[in-house]
């Protein structure tokens, strides 16, 4: 059985930066939920 990632929930004082540089290292897309919370998802992910 493989392990497949599909979503990084990044919460911390900077967020925004926090979770752009992974998006970045990823290759993967940014969105939020709000304020203070910012989640990491692979293209395409619903």
């Amino acid at each position: 059985m493989a392990l497949q990632l599909v979503q990084v929930n990044i919460k911390a004082h900077d967020d925004d930066a926090l979770g752009r540089f992974w998006a970045a290292a990823l290759g993967w897309e940014v969105s939020s939920e709000g304020p203070g919370v910012t989640n990491v998802e692979p293209p395409g992910f619903a």
